[in-house]
Formats: structure tokens, sequence, C-alpha cells
């Protein structure tokens, strides 16, 4: 059903009746968990199951000040491809060195007592939160220099045990600071976020490809809290201040040896477990398969490794811009819960464009980003044309969906949205970790791409790759030119660009300055997540 500006009204409305701000309650982290563990205490008396101990409930929020820390498998990105091109083996290896970390990863976060966010492609998000209290972020920022230490060292070890397909560096940003922890996402599909500057900044940070420990200098303010790694010495970087590799093995693997012995251990037991019921063979966990569009129905919960899809799709990667720069003005200035309410609305229906329009399926929320997936074809093949034509549209109409939230939501108006597209094979599956965590996962070099792109883009801006430009029909290449950018593309401009060729293309100065963003988005490396 195609998108329509009625239908994308009624449902902005009911979008904001679900989660008024007058609805949405905001705890301090202290006061949020004494109520979790009493309840959990509760529960347990009663003989009856707690929740998880770290979990917000939607209409929540929890101001939170916290070290947030991303680590990035530096090796992932060259898994994609095998002799400059992508196959179902390249793939498979690059899901299997994810498959393989991811699970000792959530090990290493559990043995430290920290929260692990999310993992979007090559990279973890985790948040240390305790011990709590403003006077003990020193505290703080060492478990999470012990941590990331441990991180490192955790995967050099399994990667010299287990072989070469594992072997991997890493690089980690860290930053700290106040942020708001909320959660949209269904009970199925958990969505956890942390909202503020700290996440994003160590976002940046990890972004890069020289392995080590990157440290914002904002954590300078808090030095003296590194007393019990003495001495800590920083060598200057640009931006950055870098932790250098002797006081990585010196000092922090000292700090780190407790909980990285015992996460160690525990992830050896379970491959050795693996191993032995595959007769000392690693088995050949991911095994793809060609599904049907439309994708608005997949269900992760029945696509394990073993049963892998993989086929031609459109990634579509839409961020909000301005967006950090708001949530730490509303945490300055008290407006915590009008932040928190919008976010909702706005997340809300990019997401029911994505699926309810466009038969798209949503892979998750990166922070305030969109990341979705869209294919149109037969019971044999996508067909490329059609599908990128589709995935144009649907950024042009999730554009439009946002400029009727701006006009009618308190705060925004300064916003903008930033909208990347790319086509290529693409697998979608879920990595299972230990217990009942899992993880959705839709990584290729068409995703990475499609975030490059939308990286590059100003607020106004909706840019495509090189592969869906060459693979897209004449009104497409019409509309974006040959610096693949266009600026303000909404739905109905889209529809009359498209429904002729002789529509004239964008020209001007948004044309001109798109060449610059072209040439950022293909000289641009491959991510597997590039932060705002």
């Amino acid at each position: 059903m195609p998108w329509s500006e009625p239908r994308a009204l009624e449902r902005i409305a009911r979008h904001r009746a679900s989660s008024p701000e007058t609805a949405v309650s905001v705890s301090d982290f202290s006061d949020y968990m004494r109520s979790r563990r009493a309840l959990a205490e509760q529960a347990r008396t009663l003989g009856a199951t707690p929740q998880r101990d770290w979990y917000v409930p939607p209409n929540r929020a929890v101001t939170t000040h916290g070290v947030h820390i991303y680590a990035n498998l530096l090796a992932y990105n060259d898994r994609l491809v095998e002799q400059g091109r992508e196959t179902e083996a390249s793939h498979a290896r690059a899901l299997q060195l994810l498959h393989f970390h991811y699970s000792g990863c959530d090990l290493l976060t559990q043995a430290f007592d920290i929260q692990r966010v999310d993992f979007h492609g090559g990279r973890l998000h985790a948040v240390v939160l305790t011990p709590e209290g403003a006077d003990r972020e020193g505290e703080r920022i060492a478990k999470a220099l012990a941590f990331a230490a441990a991180f490192r060292e955790m995967v050099d070890r399994a990667g010299r045990r287990y072989g070469a397909d594992f072997q991997t560096d890493v690089r980690i940003g860290i930053d700290s600071g106040p942020a708001v922890a909320v959660n949209s996402g269904r009970a199925s599909e958990p969505e956890p976020l942390f909202i503020g500057s700290p996440a994003n900044h160590a976002a940046k940070l990890a972004d890069g490809d020289e392995p080590g420990i990157f440290l914002s200098p904002r954590l300078e303010l808090a030095r003296t809290g590194l007393r019990p790694l003495s001495p800590v010495r920083f060598t200057e970087d640009a931006a950055t201040r870098v932790l250098t590799e002797t006081i990585d093995i010196r000092t922090l693997r000292k700090s780190a040896r407790g909980p990285l012995d015992e996460a160690y251990a525990t992830f050896v037991e379970d491959q050795e477990r693996l191993l032995k019921a595959h007769g000392g063979v690693r088995p050949a966990e991911f095994t793809f398969h060609y599904r049907q569009p439309p994708l608005r129905s997949v269900k992760f919960a029945d696509h394990p490794p073993s049963n892998s899809i993989r086929l031609p799709l459109a990634s579509v990667f839409a961020d909000i811009d301005g967006f950090t720069a708001y949530v730490d003005a509303a945490i300055a200035g008290g407006r915590v819960a009008e932040a928190v309410s919008n976010l909702h609305v706005l997340r809300a229906e990019m997401a029911a464009v994505l699926q309810e329009d466009f038969e798209g399926r949503k892979i998750r929320f990166i922070g305030d980003c969109l990341h979705g997936v869209i294919a149109i074809g037969d019971a044999r093949d996508t067909d490329a044309m059609a599908t990128i034509k589709e995935a144009v549209l649907t950024a042009a109409a999730i554009r439009s969906s946002f400029e009727l939230c701006r006009a009618r939501l308190p705060g925004i108006a300064a916003l903008g949205i930033a909208i990347g597209i790319e086509y290529g094979p693409t697998p979608i599956c879920r990595l299972g970790l230990r217990g009942d965590t899992s993880v959705r996962c839709s990584s290729s070099k068409a995703t990475c791409v499609s975030e490059a792109a939308q990286a590059a883009c100003g607020g106004v801006e909706t840019a495509i790759g090189e592969r869906a430009y060459s693979e897209a029909g004449a009104t497409v290449k019409h509309l974006f030119g040959p610096a693949r950018r266009v600026p303000n593309l909404t739905y109905p401009s889209a529809q009359a660009h498209l429904s002729r060729v002789s529509v004239p293309a964008v020209v001007g100065a948004g044309a001109a300055a798109g060449a610059s963003v072209a040439s950022a988005v293909s000289a641009a490396p491959m991510r597997a997540h590039c932060p705002e």
C-alpha cells in the first residue's frame, strides 16, 4: 500500500497517543535499580521468575551517567568480500566471525557486570553503569578500561586457539557522561537504546583502521579516578587520547585478569562441547537459501545460522540528523520526557513507512537511525530495477513522514534526516548466543555502503550507492544524477520524477555539492556502523 499523507497523519496521531510526553516516566538510574531489585526479590519470594535485572519498559526513561564502550572487530569488513566479490562463502565466514566473538563477548560483559546494549555488524556497544553515583565515575572508567583490555586479549586468545578465520584486531572507543536509557521495541525484539552524546562519541572513536583503545578527551576531566590503574600515561593524537600498547599490557591486563579468565574458560568449554558434538570438526553453521519477497513477514526467530536467508536486496539507512545534540540539550534543560516521547513517535513512524507502506523489514534501530531492507521479486530471483525504485520511494516516504512529524512534535524543528540506499546480495539471520539472547543480523557490502552514504549526507539529502545507481532504471539514474545524491526528496516529488524520464534532474547548488558527497561515499571503506 503506497504512502499517503492522510494515513501517515493518522499513524502519527496514534503514535503520539500511545507515548505522550505526560506518560513518559523519568527515573534516575540509582532510584530505578532500587525499585527493580525490590521487585526481583518479591518475585523470588513468590517463586516467580523475575525479569532480567536491567530492563526499561516502554514509556519509561532512565537517566544515567555511564561509561560507553564501542568495540570494533576490524577484520569483519574484509571477511565480507572474497577476491573482490561477495559470495556465500565470504558471507558465511564473516557471519561465523561474528557468531564466534559475540558469544565470547557476552560472557565477558557478564563477568565484568556491565550491560551489553547491542551488536551491529562487527561492533559491540556496552555501557558501564556501576558502581553508581556521580562521585564514582573514576571507578566506572577503570572498569571500562579493564574490560577493554580484557576484550582485546580474549579476542586474541580465541583467534590463536581456533584458527585464522577468527583472528582479528580490535579498536575500542570509550566516552563517559549523561545519557538516557529507553526501550521502544517489542517483547520479541527489544530495542535497548542509550541516547545522548557519550555513546555517539565512543562509536566515532571506534571507527577507524588502527587497533587500540581510544579515549575521549572528556575523560581527562575524570582522570583522578584512574588512580587504581596508576601509572596511566596518554599519548597525544589529534582529537583523542590513545592508550599505548604498553599500558594496555602491563597495567590493564592485571585489573582484567579475574573476569577475563572466568569468561574465557566458559567460552572454551562451550566451543569444545560444540566441537565434540560434531566429531572434532567445526560445523558449517551457515546455510543460505533464497526467500521470495516481500520481506515484511520475515521472523528472525525462524532463521538461525542453519536456515539463513540470502538474496539481492536494497538496504536503507535513515538517520535523524542533529538528534544527539537535541538529547543533550533536553537532558540539560529537564526535557527528557519530551525527547523520549518524540523519539518513540519518530522511530515508530519510520518503521511503519518501511513495513506497512512498502512491505520492507526493519532490521533494527541503531540509536536514532533506522536500518531496513526491501526487495521485490518472484519465487526465483529479485528484480533489481524494481527493488531499487521501491527503495527510493520508501526513502522519499520516510522523509515525507518525518516532515509531518517535525511540524507536529515540539522542539524538533531544527532536526533533519539523512538517508542512504545501496543494493546487493545480503544475508538475513539471527545469531544465537548463550541462553536465550540472540542478535538480528543483516550485513553485507550493501548495508555498509548504504550506511556510509547516509553518513555522508546532510539532513535534507538522500544518496544511493554505486551499485544501486548502476543497476537502477533510467528514471532513478536521471533523478539522482552522476552525484548519486538529491536534496529534499519527498514522496510526491519522487513519484513525479520516477513516473517519467522527461522530468529534469535536480541541478544547481545541490547537484554541485553532490559530487563531493558521492566521492566520499565511493571512497569510504565498508563499515559495520557509521555513527552520527
